[in-house]
């Protein structure tokens, strides 16, 4: 647990860009996810990652236009710290509720 963590504080936290051309525009094809918890790569045969739609709750009813995406890798997963990294990631973004 504690490596991982460290890990996670010394990684960039930017989101990939891929190749951008004279005009600001993207000219990828395709852009790899990434472990919001690890910053590691999903690539394409990661059968374990998951990707979570958090949608926001507006005057008691849900608003499927304001959604969250939150992605966990399969490697955080398989060490057991998908619950803790769901709520770490959760309350940067400060969508964690403070009380039940």
């Amino acid at each position: 647990f504690q490596q991982m963590e460290t890990m996670r504080l010394f990684q960039e936290t930017e989101p990939m860009k891929g190749c951008i051309n004279d005009n600001k525009e993207c000219t990828d094809l395709y852009l790899p996810r990434k472990c919001q918890y690890s910053n590691r790569i999903i690539n394409a045969k990661d059968r374990s990652s998951i990707q979570l739609s958090l949608a926001a709750i507006k005057d008691g009813r849900v608003d499927l236009n304001d959604t969250k995406q939150v992605v966990i890798s399969g490697f955080v997963r398989t060490k057991g710290e998908s619950d803790f990294a769901l709520e770490k990631i959760l309350k940067e973004q400060g969508d964690y509720p403070v009380s039940f």
